[in-house]
């Protein structure tokens, strides 16, 4: 994982292994400004540099099910409130081969992953076959509807995956590593 180092205002120094959840490592308060404030404005300018790049997202899917991947070109991405929640993780995009934009939102029990570029790890299918034969295949789920399963699997390929150097994570929200859609906390960094 990449380790984003950024100067703003030649006052405040910023590292992070992800966007969302960056920690100042030296501040001044010369630079006249909140914590708050300074955070705004850096993940609006971060979030500016990634629009309209190659981004592959891994997210939760309907019903519980198995954690999916799906490439595309990022138009935004962040969190919102969205009903009861104070932070809901959101990404619009357009997928590969596609010309119309695409939204997904994560609320309770949130899996959003972004990671810069196309051709990331692969998750496994949740379907599995149980019976093939030449005129019908029939196939069930691996797991049951909103298993902890489906984010354990997922979560074992895409950490080992996430620690090569190579890979850049422009956002994280993931409740298995801290996220909370009621409050945009993380606990880890």
């Amino acid at each position: 994982m990449k380790t984003l180092r950024m100067e703003y205002r030649g006052y405040i120094i910023i590292e992070s292994n992800k966007i969302e959840g960056w920690f100042m490592t030296e501040c001044n308060t010369i630079c006249g400004q909140s914590i708050e404030e300074v955070k705004y404005d850096i993940d609006g300018e971060i979030k500016g540099k990634a629009i309209d790049q190659k981004v592959t997202i891994y997210y939760k899917g309907e019903f519980g099910m198995a954690v999916n991947k799906v490439e595309g070109r990022l138009k935004d991405f962040g969190t919102r409130k969205w009903a009861q929640y104070n932070n809901a993780a959101y990404v619009n995009m357009i997928p590969k081969r596609k010309r119309k934009v695409r939204g997904f939102m994560q609320t309770y029990n949130p899996y959003l992953v972004l990671v810069l570029g196309w051709d990331h790890a692969d998750i496994k299918d949740g379907m599995e076959v149980i019976s093939d034969s030449p005129s019908m295949t029939v196939k069930q789920s691996r797991h049951m509807s909103f298993s902890d399963e489906w984010t354990n699997e997922a979560d074992s390929v895409l950490d080992a995956y996430l620690e090569k150097e190579e890979v850049t994570v422009l956002g994280d929200y993931r409740e298995t590593k801290g996220f909370s859609s009621y409050n945009g906390k993380t606990t880890t960094v």
